[in-house]
């Protein structure tokens, strides 16, 4: 068994087990247990601290892949697989791998993680920046919501940065090397990445098992993340040296770029017109966009090299009334809802007959409505002709009425004058 501070670590451990960023591993009532605001100014959480573990001085001084064990016997049954049945998955990953191994070393270097990690994405994306799984985890690196926010990426209707390859690794940079520091082991800290680091923190207070190879093997761990140690350790192994496990290498290479900001909303497509590219070329360069629109507040997008001067330049002459008007047209209309009210036990719902647009100009938040549409105009014309026509009728039906009644009426005084007559 563990020492006491392993004892306090499993109490406050007890009210929730997972925060990792994996797929479907975890329920619903296990994804979001970690809640904090997170802004850029606000530091992220300590795990150790957190769980009440003290962080060991040498922990932060081994971040270095000495420890894996590459010649594992099931690391060795996943480079069979990899070889066989997984040979296509594998082999496209790995030659999307050339577009982003190269910006994702420098970076983990920088915050003291093995470059070995770059691989990571190959098992957890297949490295495609769109891939989004059951659990909502989302990008290179499937962040879910909660802990892509609890280090530090921007996650609303306009901007996801987790599809970010540069923003993502930086964080999941962070986050690994928090994980290292709790555990002090590589093993450990790839499955708390995919289980959850609350997860493994309670099998090691709860349990023998020591090692990942060890909850392995006891069967504390569920099968997807039983394997996805030894997967990754497979893909490393072959992306050493994919020729001698029958694979090519990556021969492509990430795309070399500039910053520009565009600080209004924005469509994508106007920002390769004004820099004289193609629009998919922009959403390839910004997949954190995922709208095709640059957010209302401002964002700095990225632009082919080559092609800042072409954009500042056209940028830089549109007027205010050219901005106002790509604002506008950014998002498309809003058509307003039936209105359904409940009647005699019965559901009426009357059509929607206007249009609604939000104006877009700048600190504007008014709404404005435009003319109907034209098929909605006919279809109220041909009722409009139909109602005219039935008023036609009530109102000579209403004249034969009263004609018959004054007729009626003539009848009645001139019968009543005869009677008069006859009795003087």
């Amino acid at each position: 068994m563990r020492s006491t501070t392993s004892a306090i670590l499993a109490v406050a451990i007890g009210v929730s087990t997972l925060a990792g960023c994996g797929a479907a591993r975890r329920d619903s009532s296990e994804a979001h247990w970690w809640r904090w605001e997170t802004s850029k100014d606000q530091p992220r959480p300590n795990l150790s601290q957190q769980y009440g573990i003290a962080e060991k001085p040498e922990r932060s001084a081994l971040l270095d892949s000495k420890s894996f064990n590459l010649n594992h016997p099931e690391v060795s049954d996943y480079v069979a697989r990899y070889q066989t049945e997984l040979r296509g998955f594998y082999g496209r990953a790995l030659e999307r791998s050339g577009l982003y191994v190269p910006r994702i070393e420098p970076i983990l270097e920088k915050e003291g993680i093995p470059p070995a990690f770059a691989y990571l994405p190959l098992i957890e994306s297949g490295f495609r920046t769109q891939a989004v799984s059951p659990a909502r985890a989302v990008g290179l690196w499937q962040f879910i919501p909660d802990t892509g926010r609890r280090y530090g990426l921007r996650i609303d209707g306009f901007v996801d940065e987790r599809r970010d390859p540069v923003k993502s690794t930086h964080a999941a940079a962070r986050y690994l090397k928090d994980l290292y520091s709790m555990f002090g082991d590589w093993h450990l800290s790839l499955a708390a990445y995919n289980t959850g680091e609350g997860r493994i923190s309670r099998i090691l207070n709860t349990s023998e098992a020591d090692d990942f190879w060890e909850m392995s093997e006891r069967g504390y761990l569920f099968r997807e993340t039983r394997n996805y140690v030894p997967g990754f350790l497979a893909a490393l192994r072959i992306a050493a040296a994919p020729e001698v496990y029958g694979f090519n290498p990556s021969n492509r290479e990430p795309e070399e770029y500039e910053v520009v900001h565009v600080n209004q909303l924005c469509p994508l497509s106007k920002v390769a017109e004004w820099c004289g590219t193609s629009t998919d070329t922009i959403k390839e360069l910004n997949p954190a966009l995922h709208r095709g629109l640059v957010p209302p507040t401002g964002y700095h997008v990225r632009v082919p090299k080559g092609t800042k001067s072409a954009f500042e330049s056209v940028y830089a002459r549109l007027s205010a009334k050219e901005l106002a008007a790509i604002e506008r047209s950014a998002l498309p209309p809003v058509v307003a809802r039936k209105r359904c009210t409940r009647r005699a036990g019965r559901t009426v719902c009357s059509p929607a007959n206007k249009t609604v647009v939000a104006n877009r100009a700048a600190g504007s938040n008014k709404t404005v409505v435009t003319n109907k549409s034209r098929s909605t105009a006919k279809t109220q014309g041909n009722k409009a002709v139909r109602n005219k026509g039935k008023v036609q009728v009530v109102q000579a039906n209403s004249k034969i009425r009263t004609a018959s009644t004054s007729r009626k009426a003539t009848q009645v005084a001139s019968n009543s004058k005869r009677t008069r007559r006859a009795v003087d």
